[in-house]
């Protein structure tokens, strides 16, 4: 069979590998589509906490294939970019009928981030106002439909005035505006909860509008503006702000299983559609650096 390797100091590649063996508890899956995200991206460059230390792991943290009965299912497992593999049974999830393969691919993932943002870390509650730094992301597109679903009023904040129009917030922060307007923007709402997938100097930006505004909380959930910003002292002690983080090791894996199902039908009474570029996973070394703009790459099989 075959499967797409990691190789660290190049793209992975597509080869033969030996089957993978089976085991008490483990489950067959046929692969059909699975999401190259910054997660899996991460992982596969060996840049990620979670990346193994050598080189040669099958790339793919998550997707979608069958099971030897036909059932439909979510896998979160390693080494997703197979032709089949063993995964624990408590790491499948039922999808949909009315979800497509690489709609489902594309959406645990990005709508995961979100999700568990806001349901374990920040329990989003009906009439907060939340602001999603990035949404103009494939994630943060997400997290807007995701905010309203809990009943929260949204402020989207991005470099893409096109999609910042589009993606239906209730206000919108457009993030290549000076750093004054963009103070003054976020400083005229008060703000609730903040979704943050792109932190640096935008995070500092949006830490001196929470000063002195009243209880806050903020979820920093990707880095994609920069790994490090500065935290005024004076914030934390004259504002009620609580900073977390949401990602793997911030929340137990029986929470991620148990909000999945859940999930997955938000996603599907939403209408929610991932912005998606498909390819062949045989085709896994020259996709993995093709610019698809805010597309997500999706390998099928």
């Amino acid at each position: 069979m075959k499967a797409a390797v990691t190789t660290y100091q190049q793209t992975p590649q597509w080869q033969e590998v030996a089957a993978p063996p089976g085991g008490a508890g483990l489950v067959p899956v046929t692969m059909t589509a699975v999401a190259i995200h910054n997660l899996a991206r991460g992982v596969a460059n060996g840049t990620h906490y979670s990346s193994p230390a050598e080189p040669g792991a099958w790339v793919g943290v998550d997707g979608v294939g069958r099971l030897d009965d036909g059932t439909r299912v979510y896998v979160n497992a390693p080494g997703t970019v197979a032709e089949r593999l063993y995964a624990p049974a408590a790491a499948l999830v039922p999808v949909p009928d009315a979800l497509p393969d690489v709609q489902a691919a594309a959406a645990v993932n990005a709508a995961m981030s979100s999700w568990m943002a806001m349901t374990v870390r920040a329990h989003v509650e009906p009439g907060q106002t939340v602001l999603i730094l990035g949404a103009t992301g494939a994630s943060g597109r997400m997290a807007v439909p995701l905010a309203r679903h809990f009943g929260a009023r949204v402020i989207a904040a991005g470099r893409n005035a096109e999609i910042l129009a589009a993606v239906g917030a209730d206000a919108t922060v457009d993030l290549t505006d000076s750093e004054d307007a963009v103070r003054n923007a976020l400083r005229a709402e008060k703000i609730d909860v903040v979704i943050d997938y792109v932190w640096g100097r935008v995070a500092e930006l949006t830490f001196d509008s929470l000063a002195g505004r009243g209880r806050a909380t903020y979820v920093e959930v990707g880095a994609m503006a920069g790994s490090s910003a500065a935290v005024p002292a004076a914030l934390l002690r004259s504002t009620d702000v609580r900073i977390l983080g949401s990602g793997i090791g911030s929340f137990t894996r029986d929470e991620v299983m148990t909000a999945r199902p859940a999930m997955l039908d938000a996603v599907v009474e939403l209408g929610i559609e991932v912005d998606v570029v498909t390819r062949p996973a045989a085709d896994i070394a020259a996709a993995w650096t093709e610019d698809l703009g805010s597309s997500r790459l999706v390998l099928t099989l």
